[in-house]
């Protein structure tokens, strides 16, 4: 291994990559890939695919997430490694002339970014930290995004993006990547503590106190849902095989609830793990709507497609593994039964004809129920978006909630299919109530809001609101069918 390439020549901190000239993507694979080449020729063809006309090779690295592996393991090993990595940033515009000039500044525009994927000096597996944006046609479906900054030669860049690693196969496997996909996601979308591959590896044994940490020989279910909790991101696990779920729960309804709430979701199965960051609603041949689900995995790329996951190639999937913020104690299945339940008792207890037909049209399946889990800050500002009237959004606003809650929308299923406006009623539930005392603390249907007093126990209506038109859906996944 050449320790010179990975410092870069003198007075050269990067070098300008034409993706336009025949051969540029295969010359990338043959620097980087040789051992390994599939998922960086994923990362590369995407990047490609996206628009990408340059690359930029940023020389002598410093990356946390490698560094950490080096000082864990490969400063250990009897091959060397080198300690600094190359940094790939892609852009979907031709190379500018200022950059083949070193005396003036590097100049890039800030909507040309398509992200970065960092190279390990390691063979067997080179793709480290990547962020880089999803596929055009998947954008909007993709729900667990967040915002990716770099600074390439003194400019600060930006793409929003599913992060994504791949496994080292030695401190880590793909049950580490997972987990270090769903912590740094957390820790860029929700300010959460920045764990590195050494922090997810010491997670295992300190748990559980058996077994090597490294090389790893992979983790079991429990390993993977303690160390979750170790690292600060307790897990929910819904077992799917035998009798794990509950009547009327499947794989789609149990992982689409998080995914609309942008928390990624930990798929364990056919001997492998990887993480689910969004899906797409689409119309198969016969007619019939269907569920794609699109996952990070490390073993082969990101924005992958799964179309039937019964049919998948890791099937069957055994476990679903949810990490979510330490204070969300209720899981989302719970709280959607109790805002279903509040939502049909009180139209049917008003006694208006109205409501009453709304119920029928429940009862028809025409009006679907949505759950999401939003912080109360976010919920509250983003009331008047959402097309919500101003008396109803400041009594909204004025109300004490939780720092998580529940969202659980009774939505118009033909005018969520076309991705419109849709929400007609809402219950809106604590994420840290108590299991065997559950309480709405505020719902809405046409014309009243309610909401409950829990220091007093006891319930306020507003009535005489006005009657909003459907509002929009507070899910972070585009509902439209394609």
């Amino acid at each position: 291994m050449d320790f010179h390439e990975w410092s870069g020549e003198p007075g050269k901190p990067g070098l300008v990559i034409d993706l336009r000239r025949a051969g540029a993507l295969d010359s990338l694979i043959d620097r980087y890939a040789k051992a390994q080449p599939a998922v960086l020729r994923q990362v590369l063809t995407q990047a490609y695919n996206l628009g990408g006309q340059m690359a930029v090779i940023e020389y002598r690295y410093l990356d946390a997430d490698y560094r950490n592996e080096h000082s864990r393991f490969y400063s250990g090993t009897f091959r060397r490694y080198p300690s600094v990595a190359h940094r790939l940033h892609f852009f979907d515009v031709a190379p500018p002339i200022e950059l083949q000039d070193p005396e003036k500044p590097a100049k890039f525009g800030p909507d040309g970014y398509l992200g970065f994927s960092v190279m390990r000096p390691v063979a067997g597996g080179p793709v480290g930290r990547t962020m880089l944006k999803p596929p055009a046609s998947l954008e909007t479906f993709v729900s667990c995004r967040a915002k990716g900054t770099a600074n390439l030669f003194g400019i600060d860049l930006t793409a929003e993006a599913a992060p994504f690693i791949a496994q080292d196969a030695q401190l880590s496997v793909c049950a580490h990547a997972t987990l270090w996909v769903v912590a740094y996601y957390h820790h860029l979308k929700f300010q959460s503590p920045r764990l590195l591959p050494g922090d997810i590896a010491d997670a295992v044994p300190s748990a559980l106190g058996f077994g090597r940490p490294m090389p790893s020989p992979g983790l079991t279910v429990n390993q993977l849902t303690e160390a979750s909790r170790v690292v600060g991101l307790p897990s929910l696990l819904y077992r799917l095989r035998g009798s794990g779920l509950l009547p009327g729960e499947t794989v789609y309804s149990l992982a689409c609830r998080y995914l609309n709430s942008g928390m990624p979701v930990i798929v364990g199965g056919g001997g492998h793990a990887f993480t689910l960051v969004g899906y797409q609603q689409y119309f198969a041949p016969d007619g019939s709507k269907r569920i794609r689900f699109i996952r990070q995995d490390d073993e082969v790329g990101p924005y992958q497609l799964v179309d039937n996951a019964a049919l998948d190639y890791y099937s069957p999937w055994e476990v679903l593994i949810v990490p979510l913020p330490q204070k969300v104690y209720l899981s989302a299945e719970k709280a959607e039964a109790l805002g279903i339940s509040r939502i049909r008792s009180t139209l049917l207890g008003t006694g208006l004809e109205e409501d009453a037909q709304l119920v029928a049209r429940i009862d028809r399946d025409e009006v679907r129920f949505r759950t999401t889990l939003i912080s109360s800050n976010e919920f509250k500002t983003g009331l008047t978006g959402r097309g919500m009237d101003e008396a109803t959004a400041t009594i909204y606003q004025r109300m004490g909630m939780s720092r998580w809650i529940w969202v659980v929308e009774a939505t118009d299923a033909h005018e969520r299919d076309l991705g419109n406006d849709c929400t007609l009623a809402e219950a809106v539930i604590d994420a840290t109530d108590h299991s065997r005392d559950l309480h709405v603390l505020a719902w809405r249907i046409p014309k009243t809001l309610y909401q409950w007093l829990p220091d007093q126990d006891s319930y306020l209506a507003y009535r005489k609101l006005s009657h909003l038109p459907m509002l929009r859906c507070l899910s972070r996944v585009n509902q439209k069918v394609v």
